[in-house]
């Protein structure tokens, strides 16, 4: 096999500066290689000093046990141990829609997720009814139920212009 100095940058970046490390296969060529070209001797020198300074980089402490123990308690769940096929299946209509909502919220009781939704529904609907409605705005605006069907589009053009703070009002309502 013949070696060029592409493999050979290939073959260090992948295993390094030890000769032992490198695929037996071409260990070798490349070896013979090393000793022919002076551009391959720099590049295993430089994989050599990388090496070396991996070699000094302190090893990390081994995760404790403890630590482990504590972040798999702390870990959310519905029933400690137990898988979801394993869980007993309660009985009746409630008992099944107990066990559903078990499975969608394992967190703990659901009443304050629940009264969130609802509180947010109803404010929803709360928001929706208190917006004023067309003829409650045609008639803070002045305009007559006759005059309403004619002047819908300018009206939804005015109320733009109104919402979004224009200081340039149409011609009629500037007096």
């Amino acid at each position: 096999m013949i070696m060029t100095l592409d493999r050979l940058s290939e073959i260090v970046e992948a295993y390094g500066a030890a000769a032992h490390r490198w695929p037996l296969a071409e260990r070798e060529a490349a070896l013979a290689f090393v000793a022919a070209n002076e551009e391959a001797r720099a590049l295993v020198d430089e994989a050599l000093t990388l090496d070396l300074m991996l070699d000094l980089a302190p090893a990390p402490e081994p995760v404790s046990n403890e630590l482990v123990a504590r972040i798999m308690a702390a870990r959310p769940r519905a029933l400690p141990g137990v898988a979801v096929a394993d869980r007993p299946v309660p009985k009746g209509v409630f008992g099944f829609w107990k066990a559903r909502l078990q499975e969608i919220w394992p967190y703990g009781p659901p009443a304050i997720p629940a009264g969130a939704l609802a509180a947010s529904i109803m404010l929803g609907v709360g928001f929706g009814f208190s917006v004023p409605t067309t003829a409650t705005a045609l008639g803070n605006l002045g305009l007559t139920s006759q005059t309403a069907s004619a002047t819908s589009t300018d009206l939804s053009d005015q109320l733009v212009v109104l919402a979004f703070a224009d200081n340039q009002y149409p011609q009629e309502w500037q007096q």
